[in-house]
């Protein structure tokens, strides 16, 4: 992995995901492992996910996009990302929502190591790059990344807080 001060978008895309994967860690080795197990697979609201469920897509989603920004950054212009029903990420969730929580913590730091490294691969210039989303239209490499990976996982751990929050005040479970 190559990291450069001379691409500060980059580094600071790099610390984004650095800082949300670290408060994931500590999330899920400080509360969750002390949560009742059961309590993981609690849905917190009509048509939530779980929190193994959200744990789950955050797993698969890493290394997906770290694969989609290798592929883009090797051809620009191509097709680029995939929408929520993409089977890939419904089977991720599917298979792996009821994974105990010991599976997911091992999956982890794998799936962020991809995307690490993929980011640690890419210079600012590689940000104006751009792709083709079939819902949004032609957007920066940037764009993406921001939406798709920093955006999306800074979200997820606000999903996952509300959802320890609404499980863990249910009284009786």
């Amino acid at each position: 992995m190559t990291i450069s001060m001379n691409d500060p978008k980059v580094e600071e895309i790099r610390r984004s995901v650095q800082s949300s994967y670290d408060e994931l860690d500590r999330l899920i080795t400080e509360r969750l492992a002390a949560l009742d197990p059961a309590k993981l697979y609690q849905q917190p609201a009509e048509n939530e996910w779980t929190i193994m469920e959200s744990l789950a897509h955050i797993v698969e989603f890493m290394p997906y996009w770290a694969n989609e920004i290798e592929k883009l950054v090797a051809a620009p212009g191509q097709k680029f990302g995939r929408t929520m029903q993409d089977a890939g990420r419904l089977r991720a969730i599917n298979e792996h929502g009821s994974d105990d929580l010991e599976q997911l913590r091992a999956a982890l730091p794998g799936s962020y190591v991809r995307l690490a490294q993929v980011l640690g691969e890419l210079k600012d210039s590689d940000l104006a790059l751009t792709g083709n989303h079939s819902r949004y239209g032609e957007k920066t490499l940037a764009w993406f990344i921001e939406d798709f990976v920093t955006h999306h996982l800074a979200s997820h751990l606000e999903q996952l807080n509300a959802c320890l929050a609404a499980v863990s005040d249910k009284i009786g479970l």
